[in-house]
């Protein structure tokens, strides 16, 4: 393979690699070796432990310990966004071996690229793919390590009536045989649940990241084509032999694309559900604890939630948005399929443009679980439906 090509595909997988390798979900080449197979499933396994480190304490205190109804309805937004990370990345696990023809697909694309114009195109599209994953990284580690760390620190240590010390912990939970509280179990636990944190950023940023690979990849590749079908009327390819040649080769690199996007739907369409449900819910609850702050007088909380409602809209747009470039990209290539000169090219070769036209008037498209078509106009109806919400949690909580 040339250098330039695998620094070109090191730089389009870089920062969603980085982020996957962490919670043992990108694919290994060496897929042979013993060593690595049982390492990348001890990781899986660790991963999953830590998001239930979590997840099962805070359940337990918010339904056995917990009786104040502000501070269990607080304790919601934590565990359905610590329940998501559970759900995606199960999912990622079960979807690994299409993430690996998927990573494969794109390796395979770049070096079949010969034109100067195809690799620009390409450079172009996976430019904004890993610019929207390291927004998207930093986004979600920043916020979640803020809310993690200073929030509870700020809060200082607390001493109750009876003179009882109470250190601030990251997350609240019930640990039913031990007392969080006492040392060195305090110590042990606030670094289990900030470990537990950053697995949790890693699987919301990894699909995040994820996503904008390969959508963004994809909407690459049918800019190629539109091209090449252009080109399809150009005088050099006026003979038979010539146009059907061009003509097969359109063909055969749409049906390419269209079994890379239908993989990339079949990864992607269950996260998609996971996190646009996840996050209706969750953008109210914030809302609603942004509220509860601003009357407590707390700004440092107050600033943390309103980071982390910016960064789950931030999220959900990222989504909608490469939902929506891939639409827009679909839409662009029927139109060319259907505006072509085709009374330029050979009467024979043009009936075959029929079946094209045909198949590109079905566009697959990125979707949260075949529900709802990701799009800027989802997000504007996932934006309202939270605020909906939000009104309703007002009123009835009063």
């Amino acid at each position: 393979m040339h250098m330039n090509i695998r620094d070109d595909i090191r730089r389009t997988v870089h920062v969603t690699r980085g982020v996957l390798n962490l919670i043992g979900i990108w694919p290994s080449p060496d897929v042979t070796s013993t060593v690595k197979i049982v390492q990348t499933k001890l990781l899986r396994i660790l991963c999953q432990g830590l998001l239930y480190f979590i997840f099962v304490p805070g359940i337990l205190k918010m339904f056995l310990k917990e009786s104040n109804a502000r501070r269990r309805l607080k304790m919601i937004g934590p565990m359905c966004n610590c329940l998501m990370a559970v759900l995606k990345h199960a999912m990622l696990i079960c979807r690994s071996d299409r993430i690996k023809d998927c990573i494969e697909h794109i390796e395979e694309d770049w070096t079949k690229t010969s034109l100067a114009q195809d690799r620009r195109i390409m450079m172009g599209n996976s430019r904004i793919g890993r610019n929207l994953a390291i927004f998207c990284v930093a986004f979600v580690y920043g916020s979640g390590f803020s809310y993690r760390t200073i929030v509870p620190l700020s809060r200082g240590v607390i001493v109750t009536p009876q003179n009882v010390t109470i250190r601030p912990m990251g997350f609240a939970g019930y640990y039913v045989f031990i007392d969080p509280q006492k040392t060195p179990a305090y110590e042990i636990i606030f670094s289990i649940q900030f470990l537990s944190g950053f697995v949790q950023y890693s699987v919301t940023s990894g699909a995040c990241s994820l996503a904008a690979l390969l959508v963004l990849h994809a909407c690459g590749q049918l800019k190629i084509l539109i091209a090449r079908m252009e080109n399809l009327t150009q005088a050099e390819y006026f003979s038979d032999k010539k146009a059907n040649v061009e003509l097969a080769a359109v063909v055969r690199q749409h049906i390419r694309i269209k079994s890379f996007l239908s993989k990339v739907e079949e990864i992607l369409q269950y996260v998609c559900l996971v996190e646009v449900v996840g996050c209706t819910f969750i953008l109210c609850l914030l809302g609603y604890y942004i509220i509860m702050e601003w009357e407590n007088n707390d700004a440092v909380s107050m600033l943390t939630y309103t980071i982390l409602l910016l960064t789950f809209i931030f999220n959900i747009l990222i989504l909608c948005f490469i939902g929506e470039l891939l639409t827009d990209q679909n839409m662009k290539m029927y139109i060319t399929f259907c505006t072509l000169d085709w009374y330029r090219i050979p009467h024979k070769t043009a009936r075959g443009l029929v079946l094209i036209i045909a198949m590109s008037s079905i566009p697959v498209k990125i979707t949260a679980g075949k529900f709802m078509d990701l799009s800027l106009n989802s997000f504007g109806a996932i934006m309202r439906t939270s605020v909906a919400y939000l009104n309703i949690l007002r009123t009835t909580s009063i």
